[in-house]
């Protein structure tokens, strides 16, 4: 029992995600010192609403990595989906039939992304980019490049996080939560999950086993798009308003924040709890930046090496764990098994 807690510790502790929560740690705690506003209330206030939105692009963008494709389409599909959203309001119906309308839109994106990588065998980075061109042209055009007003109401405002339900809590809090215990669960506890990650590895593999490994990766878009779509109706309730330059830039954020947190670009891994931790950087380096005044020229490259930072803290501190602790394995084992000894004459 005692061997087998150790074990769960020494894997804890090795987890190279340890490395991103004390980066997070450490710039909050300086920040903390440094700028009194950055643990004000409404600073904070802040800080989360603006990560809600890469935190749903980020679990997304985690569940398409695992299966071993990419998703350059999330900001547009996110765009498009909070266009119907408010467009469908302002015509009279309900917010529950436009809430409705805007996640078979993003589905049905993500369908068609699946449907050009599986089927028409185009390249996932090809086939996203270029549906996500498709998409952000369409909005731009029907939209006449003019932003959609007008579709708030109360109701929508709790959707949005702009009125809160219980003390700092609010809707879409909740919304991700559920989404991130769902998401985890349905790739850890399910065989639809397991297989997922199994494509990921190895699609030939997992073809040869017998494995459905288009109808997978079909299953990986759409889960995409409709994740993108939850996320365009947050962001069109926080905004309130819909531009169509609404998505640009969300896609890098969803894939680094995922990369952050531990998933792979080569597919088979990746994990919902590093993709919030993702996002959470993510977040919190573009509020210091802010907050510390730094001009705009330079707040990409700063971004930039953050990122690098945290990509290496990722991978290195797990491998720095395992070579503090060698030596202790290696005295437990000569402790356990010692050399025999031999007499001479």
């Amino acid at each position: 029992m005692l061997h087998r807690a150790s074990g769960r510790a020494e894997r804890l502790i090795s987890d190279p995600l340890i490395g991103i929560l004390g980066l997070v740690l450490a710039a909050a705690v300086v920040m903390a010192f440094v700028q009194p506003t950055f643990l004000s209330l409404s600073n904070l206030t802040n800080i989360g609403g603006a990560m809600l939105a890469i935190a749903f692009l980020s679990i997304a963008m985690t569940v398409v990595l695992i299966a071993g494709g990419l998703d350059l389409s999330v900001g547009a599909v996110m765009a498009l989906s909070a266009g119907v959203a408010a467009a469908v309001i302002n015509n009279g119906v309900p917010l529950a039939g436009a809430f409705v309308a805007a996640l078979v839109v993003g589905t049905g994106v993500g369908a068609v992304n699946g449907f050009l990588v599986t089927r028409l065998e185009v390249p996932d980075f090809i086939a996203t980019l270029a549906v996500g061109g498709i998409t952000s042209g369409f909005l731009l055009y029907w939209t006449r490049g003019v932003p959609i007003l007008g579709y708030m109401t109360p109701a929508y405002e709790y959707v949005g996080g702009l009125r809160r339900l219980i003390g700092p809590i609010t809707v879409p809090m909740l919304v991700l939560i559920v989404l991130a215990l769902v998401t985890a669960t349905l790739l850890h506890r399910t065989t639809i999950g397991l297989r997922l990650y199994a494509v990921g590895s190895s699609a030939a593999a997992a073809r040869s086993a017998g494995l459905p490994v288009n109808r997978l990766k079909v299953y990986a878009y759409m889960f995409s798009g409709f994740v993108a779509a939850v996320a365009g109706i947050y962001l069109a309730g926080r905004t309130t308003t819909v531009p169509p330059s609404m998505g640009t830039g969300y896609e890098i954020s969803a894939i680094a924040a995922a990369v952050i947190g531990g998933a792979s670009l080569l597919g088979g891994k990746g994990r919902v709890l590093g993709a919030l931790v993702g996002a959470l950087l993510l977040t919190l380096t573009r509020n210091i930046i802010n907050l510390t005044g730094v001009e705009s020229s330079w707040q990409t490259v700063l971004t930039g090496a953050v990122l690098i930072g945290a990509l290496l803290a990722n991978h290195s501190w797990g491998d720095l764990v395992s070579l503090l602790r060698r030596p202790l394995r290696t005295a437990a084992h000569t402790e356990a098994y010692p050399e025999p000894t031999t007499r001479e004459g």
